[in-house]
């Protein structure tokens, strides 16, 4: 039974990630766009010192 799972388990994976690569070739193009890309870098970074600062404070 634990060796079907795992197996059931991996054919997931296999399928999402594929889903996720075909998708991002979908839009990459856009993606490639500077106004994009300084979008997510801003979210990125946004987060990032979002945590950072929440370390830094002690918080849970």
């Amino acid at each position: 039974m634990g060796v079907v799972l795992a197996a059931v388990h991996e054919l997931e994976g296999l399928v999402w990630f594929s889903a996720l690569v075909l998708g991002t070739q979908l839009v990459r193009r856009w993606l490639n766009r500077g106004s994009v890309r300084r979008a997510i870098d801003a979210v990125t970074g946004s987060v990032l010192v979002g945590f950072g600062v929440k370390v830094a404070l002690g918080g849970e």
